[in-house]
């Protein structure tokens, strides 16, 4: 619960971990709050996991989504892949020490994991009633265009990701944003179940304009990527130039380091 999560935290250096999938070449605005809430909790005395979704980005999470992804291609994936691991880079520290932070991708586990062996091991834990409840899962059956198996399997892949870095990392908190919250919990679960450890989730709403689009997109629907090459310095600063008044005081929170008495 909050309060034992909160003891945890307190207590002392714990590892935390958030995932970002290579569906693009670059990431954009709205992967900087998961970016930057690993480098708080690094500044706080905790080591943060970056995890590039080498193999989650294969199959794609419904999360959000009204119909299906296309699937990307190897090559395409792996230009991907190296582009977000290197902006990730840029946002912790990797110094040796305490704190010195992780970059992991899911493909080096996952990707060679027998059929068999991931049912016995991570399928036999889960009920399809646990999964149909899951609001990603359960907005695209009432969709026209429906979900697919492989889409389906998305939540046990994440849930997979949480239970061998808690196994291998020690990680016991998960960070996402709050539409992340149903593949959180089935890890969070996957690891009492399967490892009989403590495993916590965090998550924060999404971060949304004053029109109510989802953080990264302009009016047009382009994403405000990260990537100079793909938007260009002038054309980022103005995206917050032109930020409303009312969300400055947000903002100002969320995306950068200045006290709050500020």
């Amino acid at each position: 619960d909050r309060a034992e999560l909160a003891a945890l935290l307190a207590g002392g250096p714990i590892s935390v971990y958030c995932g970002f999938d290579p569906t693009a070449d670059s990431l954009h605005a709205g992967n900087l709050i998961g970016l930057l809430a690993l480098r708080r909790l690094q500044l706080a005395g905790h080591r943060p996991i970056a995890l590039a979704g080498g193999a989650t980005g294969m199959i794609g999470d419904p999360s959000g989504r009204s119909d299906e992804r296309n699937l990307l291609d190897e090559e395409t994936l792996a230009a991907n892949l190296a582009a977000i691991k290197e902006q990730i880079g840029r946002f912790l520290d990797f110094s040796p020490g305490p704190t010195q932070a992780t970059l992991v991708d899911n493909r080096s586990w996952t990707g060679e994991i027998r059929l068999l062996d991931f049912l016995r091991d991570v399928g036999k834990y889960v009920t399809v009633n646990q999964m149909m409840a899951k609001e990603s899962v359960r907005s695209r059956l009432d969709s026209e265009s429906g979900i697919s198996y492989t889409e389906f399997t998305y939540m046990l892949l994440q849930a997979n990701d949480y239970l061998w870095l808690n196994e291998h990392e020690g990680c016991v908190l998960q960070f996402g944003g709050s539409d992340q919250w149903g593949n959180i919990v089935a890890g969070v679960d996957l690891v009492r179940r399967a490892d009989q450890g403590k495993a916590f989730a965090l998550v924060c709403p999404l971060i949304t304009t004053a029109s109510g689009e989802k953080m990264g997109k302009t009016g047009t629907g382009v994403r405000v990527w990260l990537d100079p090459e793909m938007f260009s310095p002038y054309d980022y600063l103005q995206y917050w130039v032109n930020t409303d008044d009312a969300l400055v005081g947000t903002y100002l929170k969320q995306f950068t380091f200045l006290p709050n008495e500020v």
